[in-house]
């Protein structure tokens, strides 16, 4: 069973993670911008770019410190795991955000902006969970944060099917029907990427209870 005693190498993992989480809560947020104030529209997915770029540096000090700690603080294959799973969701914020440039759209739809602001509130709660890793008696308290994240992946099915209905009311307009579909299943996705990260950590809650 892995060790949490803090050896030299265990706090920067922590801090690795916790940057990460960081970073995907300030994509979540930028995303969330972008939809409710949707103005200056390249430049600010171009912010959200440089918050992707950012997320892959961490990613690789991450696999860098994992292959050169002779013991870390949590299973290497988890922390793998981990680490990619968070930078799938930051790739499913950025790829939803240029969708909206690549597709001309005029104006995000109301259920477009809920299902970003389901985005934001589970980046909200992932952050929150991540510093409970450095700590075996705070690791319980993940699975209130997991809890949140599936219910607003829950939140964000039913957002995404009352979209497409819309869309199918109004399917004259092929375009639209393409392009907001796309926008939609987009975003929904993007909660999937956040509920992956939840299991990874409830996985790893349960190995080292």
């Amino acid at each position: 069973m892995p060790s949490f005693s803090l050896l030299p190498s265990q706090p920067k993992f922590f801090e690795l993670f916790e940057r990460a989480s960081a970073n995907v809560l300030v994509g979540a947020r930028l995303l969330q911008d972008l939809f409710d104030d949707y103005t200056d529209v390249e430049a600010k997915v171009a912010k959200i770019t440089d918050v992707e770029h950012q997320g892959d540096t961490i990613v690789h000090e991450v696999t860098g410190l994992a292959s050169t700690s002779l013991i870390a603080p949590i299973d290497n294959e988890d922390s793998q795991h981990l680490i990619f799973a968070i930078d799938d969701a930051l790739d499913a914020i950025e790829g939803t955000a240029w969708r909206l440039t690549l597709y001309q759209v005029e104006q995000p739809t109301p259920i477009a902006r809920q299902l970003a602001n389901c985005i934001f509130r589970s980046a909200e709660e992932l952050h929150k969970a991540m510093p409970a890793l450095r700590s075996r008696k705070l690791l319980q308290g993940i699975n209130t944060h997991i809890i949140k994240i599936n219910d607003m992946e829950s939140e964000g099915d039913d957002l995404m099917r009352q979209g497409i209905a819309e869309l199918v009311a109004h399917r004259a307009d092929t375009f639209n029907f393409i392009r907001w579909k796309e926008i939609y299943e987009h975003l929904e996705a993007t909660t999937d990427r956040l509920e992956d990260i939840g299991d990874v950590l409830l996985r790893i809650m349960i190995k080292n209870a």
